[in-house]
């Protein structure tokens, strides 16, 4: 039997225990949606209501650029405020109330300001790509967006939920969502669009004008004209008063209906429903 010899001097070398990679949970699709909604909801529901507070009491006469610029501005602060509560040590608000947070996507820490700002533009990038930039999370195995992958990060869990709150979220998940898709229907289609909201009332306020220039010429010329053109030239500025009429009615629709001591003006307003409007002196 072959002698075996152990060489005592020799000290065995140490091997250096593996690291284990930490357990991390990502945040599950649902989880993401809810707190997205309860995120856009925490700017544009206090601004949709200041907005329609400040029209119903300054009735401010804006045009149509001053329209979309509100609507800039209101996706403006979205994007800083998921800029800043998603890099650092923040999370935002409705992050915080599912229980999830931004990390870099190699889970070594929160992502920095400039990486945040590039995933708040994300979501508009996949907003314009028909929802598309979202779709890939449900074929990411870590549920990655289009502005996750843009910023960097992943987001993670970080508290467990028991079956309870898992339905709970799936519940508050469906509600959020009928909710924001009536706001946005009333926002962009129905009636009270903003946009259709300026189109009728700066359509009604060009009625009024019409008018005024109708009693002008009554005053000049001692009666009422159906002849548009007329009106245009006592305005002072014929060019731009025809511009502001294209703005806000329909080329078809317009009638002026005259008679010895009163006329009747009406136009077809270009909101979505081609509201027709109409103003007489008796009105």
């Amino acid at each position: 039997m072959p002698e075996q010899r152990i060489n005592i001097m020799e000290t065995p070398v140490a091997t250096a225990p593996e690291q284990k990679k930490p357990e991390v949970s990502y945040a599950s699709i649902t989880e993401r949606f809810v707190a997205l909604l309860i995120d856009y909801g925490v700017v544009f529901i206090p601004f949709r209501l200041v907005i329609g507070l400040w029209f119903k009491v300054a009735k401010p006469e804006l045009d149509l650029v001053q329209y979309f610029g509100l609507i800039a501005l209101m996706n403006i602060c979205f994007i800083l405020y998921e800029t800043i509560f998603s890099c650092g040590d923040r999370v935002t608000l409705g992050k915080g109330l599912v229980g999830i947070a931004v990390m870099k996507k190699d889970l070594s820490g929160p992502i920095s300001f400039p990486r945040a700002f590039l995933r708040a533009i994300g979501y508009y990038i996949s907003g314009a790509l028909l929802m598309c930039g979202f779709l890939l999370a449900f074929f990411d195995d870590r549920h990655r967006s289009l502005h996750d992958i843009l910023g960097g990060s992943v987001v993670v869990q970080v508290r467990p939920k028991d079956f309870t709150e898992r339905a709970l979220l799936r519940v508050v998940g469906s509600v959020l969502l009928l909710a924001f898709a009536g706001t946005l229907y009333t926002q962009f289609f129905s009636k009270g669009a903003l946009l259709d909201q300026y189109y009728l009332r700066h359509a009604r306020i060009t009625l009024h004008k019409v008018a005024l220039l109708e009693e002008v010429h009554k005053t000049k010329y001692g009666y009422y004209t159906n002849d548009l053109l007329r009106l245009a030239l006592l305005s002072g500025d014929p060019v731009q008063f025809q511009r502001d009429i294209r703005k806000v009615w329909e080329p078809k629709g317009f009638k002026i209906g005259v008679s010895k001591t009163s006329y009747k003006i009406s136009a077809v307003a270009k909101d979505k429903k081609h509201t027709r409007v109409a103003y007489s002196p008796a009105e």
